[in-house]
């Protein structure tokens, strides 16, 4: 399956590694017209995108993601559980760009780590961490349900 959008690599300095976002014109255009016909505010924008992937990247275990984009209807993945066993890529690749067409985020600040077949597996909690990182960027979160919930579009209507 194709993607819907033409990420492009994009680094603030050459030494930094490369974050994915969404550069396609015609596509960023498309964003802005579901964002005006479903009444949606903007709270991201590139920059901040570029800093919350570093930033989370730079975490001894970064946290695995929930998105959902403005042009589907169900989130990515769809079943996304309390404490993954994987951690998450943030933006690294093209297939997980982030930015401008992402609706929201949800940040699942644990890690289910495997240590055998016969023994339990162990939750790491990053939570502290991760609440750090996001309130020293600045970032419009929510937490609910032991998750941490970015909205990068928002109606008015709706807390932040």
């Amino acid at each position: 399956m194709l993607p819907l959008h033409n990420p492009v690599m994009t680094t603030s300095t050459s030494d930094e590694p490369p974050v994915y976002l969404l550069s396609d014109a015609r596509q960023k255009q498309r964003v802005r017209d579901i964002l005006a016909q479903r009444s949606l505010g903007s709270h991201m924008n590139d920059t901040k995108w570029r800093e919350l992937c570093l930033a989370m990247r730079a975490l001894a275990l970064p946290p695995a993601y929930q998105r959902k984009s403005v042009f589907e209807d169900l989130p990515c993945p769809v079943q996304f559980p309390h404490a993954p066993d994987y951690i998450g890529d943030w933006a690294c690749t093209p297939e997980a760009s982030l930015g401008l067409h992402i609706e929201w985020v949800k940040i699942a600040p644990r890690y289910r780590q495997h240590r055998g077949r016969l023994i339990a597996p162990e939750i790491v909690d990053c939570s502290d961490d991760v609440r750090a990182l996001l309130r020293r960027l600045g970032l419009p979160v929510v937490e609910q349900d032991g998750f941490f919930l970015l909205l990068a579009h928002a109606s008015g209507e709706m807390a932040i």
